[in-house]
């Protein structure tokens, strides 16, 4: 609704300065409304062509594309967006140029509107036709001014332009943070069906209320705010609570050890920032109120041979998931499984079994790689920074 008044108060005021000048040029109340009322649909037209230009240059440089919006009259946000793999060849060339897309098409339009009316031979022509090309060339040069929203032109083309290396590796953890959330799903199925005595018959419980809104806050991938920190710690309070229900208390633990484990991970081997011991201690924690329920329960124990893993332990962890199959069901599950036991494989030296099993996982390309990574590294990566030393 913000946007739609937005656009709508543009308009407007685009209508009044449109109709005054074109009064003042054409001395005719009839052509300057005329005059003002055409540049004002121009402004409209210029937001369809903005997106037509990025949707064509993402199709000539093959970039995935995954949603276009296009609805300039009823307020919605127009967008082409695309996806495209972190290791396609040129990729910040190909992502400059996607961005540049949409703003050259309104300053060419731009160029030929001013082209055309100098041929025309009436003033009421010659003036809408330049109204249209102020627009649009306004509409092109102010999507180039960087800004702070990450659905702006000229803030993501800057962003390329002047860390590249950051920006594909950002786009690399917006791929991992879905098979985050996806395997945060498949535990969530799971955990309903083991815990589904005391979970149900307590449904309007407050600690389940502020998990089902943090899981729905997660798949709409609000997964970086402060906010959520803030509600993932008070959902973790909720966990050690006594009074709290221990199907719910479990629930919330897996959820949570689940979400942060895999984000420590990937701090640790793909930035090279190991997780401070604290937060390590919170997630075994964690891990241990998911599995006081059922701990043979597989989501039970994938989050405590996660927890086992970032505490250096691999040797436990991989001792929790000896029995996993490849292709057994759940399957997300049991990928995800899979594959942690490839990274505990990794580090105890079993560099040949952690090969069959990132092999047989699949499903999970982004996490595959992460243990493709800890079986490439020698030594392996540090999951915990050492503690400090005493006076230092």
């Amino acid at each position: 609704m913000k946007l739609r008044r937005r656009l709508v108060a543009v308009s407007l005021l685009l209508a009044v300065e449109a109709t005054a000048f074109a009064l003042l040029v054409t001395e005719s109340v009839m052509d300057a409304i005329v005059a003002a009322g055409l540049t004002c649909v121009s402004l409209w037209l210029h937001l369809v062509l903005h997106e037509c230009g990025h949707l064509v240059v993402a199709k000539l440089l093959r970039l995935p594309v995954i949603a276009v919006r296009v609805a300039p009259f009823n307020g919605w946000r127009n967008e082409v967006s695309v996806r495209p793999s972190p290791s396609m060849t040129a990729l910040p060339l190909r992502m400059v140029l996607f961005y540049l897309g949409g703003p050259l098409a309104n300053l060419c339009a731009a160029t030929a509107l001013v082209v055309a009316s100098a041929s025309t031979g009436t003033a009421l022509t010659r003036l809408t036709l330049l109204g249209a090309a102020f627009v649009g060339a306004l509409l092109g040069l102010t999507n180039l001014v960087p800004g702070r929203s990450t659905h702006s032109d000229g803030h993501n083309l800057l962003r390329w332009l002047r860390a590249p290396a950051a920006a594909r590796e950002g786009l690399r953890a917006g791929y991992y943070q879905e098979e985050v959330v996806r395997a945060l799903r498949a535990v969530a199925r799971a955990g309903g069906d083991v815990h589904r005595v005391g979970i149900q018959a307590r449904d309007g419980s407050d600690p389940l209320l502020a998990l089902a809104a943090y899981q729905q806050r997660l798949s709409a991938g609000h997964t970086q705010s402060a906010d959520l920190v803030e509600e993932a710690e008070r959902l973790a309070a909720l966990a050690r609570a006594g009074g709290t229900d221990p199907a719910a208390a479990a629930a919330i633990g897996q959820m949570l050890s689940l979400q942060f484990g895999m984000w420590y991970l990937y701090a640790a081997v793909v930035t090279g920032a190991p997780v401070e011991r604290r937060e390590v201690r919170e997630i075994s924690e964690l891990a241990r109120i998911a599995a006081r329920t059922q701990p043979r329960a597989l989501s039970a124990r994938i989050v405590m041979s996660l927890a086992h893993l970032l505490n250096q332990r691999p040797e436990d962890a991989r001792s929790l998931l000896l029995d996993v199959r490849p292709g057994a069901e759940p399957r997300d599950l049991c990928a995800v499984a899979l594959l942690l036991r490839a990274a505990a494989e990794s580090y105890l030296g079993n560099h040949a079994e952690a090969d069959h099993l990132l092999r047989a996982a699949g499903g999970y390309p982004q996490l595959a790689q992460l243990v493709a990574a800890i079986r490439a590294a020698d030594p392996a990566p540090p999951m915990f920074a050492p503690a400090p030393m005493a006076g230092a």
